[in-house]
């Protein structure tokens, strides 16, 4: 098979197509021929050689495509079957390939309303995001939420969970004209409740946010950004309130979370909850896994039901080298409303 190979970690002149052997599916995993592909932060984190591996690396996270080959005892899909998947686990090789196996439980049935490159979109950032807003005592009832990054891929999926469960209002943030412009006429957010932060400290941030909130903390904070935003989620909350963080911090980074005198968290008796999607791939088994089977279903539901709408795509020509490096390029930027994708056949 064809693949896209990270010879070495470092830039996007790292990339070159090799030809790899076609994996076969051991018991419990199935093939997936590939369609389209998804381009997250995370992989170019990867490719910078942030969190290692062993080189020639094939990257690639999210891939919608069609099952061509299933290994014993495998149940609940069948050669044919059209799905998407989330390659955050055990697999023969990442999404940028022709081909890939993983486990069954890490595919799930493509939404019947979606084409292959909208359901590409979907997997990490549609795992990522239900995960994160359906966190115990994250929002109960009708609650005031701010999303950091909400135009983002997990940002604008997560937006629509929170409008779905009621919250009100849901407060965002915007670093440039085209991000306000989706927040407003793709996700329906109100112009007063988008923060525009360029050139400003935290002090102005959380000062603008209560603001925006007619004065008063938010229920709950969802910080898919990181960095300073992660700081102003963990300061407008309100008591016994909930933040969510997805965003890995560099080692330093200066945020007092356990001093009672110091934490803004022991000032409002809040909760501080870290969000990773891959935690039970990577450190769990079979049993673990099962979680994935029961999100994808109920992420499923809701797109098919038209609560959560189609992530808007930026669609790149045919996966290659170079059009893979325009992807990392693009993501490394922080301004990509919704996803790359990539079509691989």
């Amino acid at each position: 098979m064809k693949a896209i190979v990270l010879s070495a970690f470092g830039g996007v002149e790292r990339f070159e197509a090799r030809e790899m052997p076609t994996p076969e599916p051991q018991a419990g995993e199935v093939r997936v021929r590939v369609k389209t592909v998804a381009v997250n932060p995370i992989d170019y984190k990867y490719r910078q050689g942030r969190f290692g591996g062993r080189l020639p690396m094939v990257l690639g996270f999210d891939a919608s495509g069609i099952i061509d080959a299933v290994g014993a005892d495998v149940t609940g899909c069948a050669i044919g079957d059209e799905v998407y998947a989330f390659l955050g686990g055990r697999q023969s090789n990442g999404a940028n390939a022709e081909f890939f196996c993983t486990p069954a439980a890490f595919v799930s049935a493509k939404p019947k309303n979606l084409d292959f490159a909208q359901a590409a979109a979907f997997p990490l950032a549609g795992l990522t995001a239900y995960q994160a807003v359906m966190q115990p005592g994250l929002l109960r009832g009708s609650r005031s939420v701010f999303v950091a990054g909400g135009s983002g891929g997990v940002g604008s999926i997560a937006i629509q969970l929170l409008r779905h469960l009621g919250a009100d209002p849901i407060l965002t943030t915007a670093g440039s004209d085209a991000s306000a412009s989706y927040l407003t006429e793709s996700l329906g957010i109100l112009p007063r409740h988008i923060l525009r932060y360029r050139g400003l400290g935290v002090d102005e941030l959380c000062a603008r946010t209560l603001e925006m909130n007619g004065g008063r903390p938010v229920a709950a904070a969802l910080d898919f950004w990181g960095g300073d935003m992660k700081r102003v989620c963990c300061r407008v909350v309100d008591f016994d309130g909930a933040i969510v963080s997805i965003v890995e911090e560099p080692p330093g980074f200066d945020l007092n979370v356990w001093n009672a005198s110091r934490s803004p968290l022991f000032a409002r008796s809040a909760s501080l909850h870290f969000e990773y999607i891959g935690a039970r791939a990577i450190f769990g088994g079979p049993d673990d896994w099962d979680a994935y089977r029961c999100q994808f279903a109920e992420l499923t539901s809701l797109i098919e039901s038209d609560a959560i709408a189609p992530i808007a795509l930026t669609v790149l020509p045919e996966l290659t080298p170079e059009t893979l490096g325009e992807a990392h390029r693009m993501i490394e930027t922080g301004h990509v409303q919704g996803k790359i994708v990539l079509h691989v056949a």
